[in-house]
């Protein structure tokens, strides 16, 4: 990826604990399908991801990614295939595997919606507070700017990043027909990210934190 690469100088740790990981590849995504991300936090530590697709929920676990058939209630669903056995239920997830069951499984949502963007093909994603704010870079598509809790939406064809390697920082300046936006990524660790971000939407200006997701 160019990101990684625009990044690694920085961000090695992280990326190196991130390759240890399962990669979770984008899946088909047409715009008639309902799609969630769950990531389920079990007893025993033991987590992983759901993707719900239609009628369908794919499972990452840890070593291998599986699709199950079932059907939604509501916010409730049942689904089997390949031996295992997922339900959702007021919330709570229970986990049938071969030889294992995991009965009290909550969704950490700050961990899902990270997952959700990086299935759809998200390559860094960046946060803020003071008005609240979100960002997503997506190389060979879009940088979308939420304000407000998703209220404002911002959207920018993603361009070529301009690299300071000396700086330790790496830059993307973009516009769309009515706004020009500039984002600056520090190699600087801040809380909640592993990336100092600041982003200047026309004259305001925003700081946070953000992470490569890929």
């Amino acid at each position: 990826m160019k990101l990684r690469a625009h990044l690694v100088a920085f961000l090695l740790p992280a990326l190196a604990g991130c390759a240890s990981q399962p990669e979770l590849l984008p899946l088909p995504a047409p715009g008639s399908v309902t799609r969630d991300t769950w990531a389920w936090e079990c007893e025993r530590n033991f987590a992983f991801i759901a993707r719900r697709e239609g009628n369908t929920v794919w499972l990452f676990l840890p070593e291998r990614a599986v699709q199950l058939a079932g059907s939604w209630h509501g916010p409730d669903g049942l689904f089997t295939g390949a031996g295992i056995r997922l339900e959702i239920d007021n919330g709570r997830a229970s986990l049938d595997l071969p030889g294992q069951r995991y009965r009290h499984c909550r969704n950490n949502t700050q961990q899902a919606e990270r997952e959700q963007a990086k299935l759809e093909g998200v390559d860094f994603r960046a946060r803020g507070g003071t008005p609240r704010w979100s960002l997503d870079i997506t190389l060979g598509g879009n940088i979308v700017l939420e304000l407000d809790g998703g209220r404002e939406r911002y959207t920018f064809p993603t361009p070529e990043a301009v690299v300071l390697e000396s700086e330790r920082k790496t830059l993307y300046a973009t516009h769309n027909r009515h706004h020009q936006l500039v984002v600056e990524l520090v190699g600087a660790p801040c809380r909640g990210g592993d990336v100092t971000v600041h982003v200047q939407l026309d004259e305001h200006r925003l700081s946070g934190c953000g992470e490569a997701l890929h």
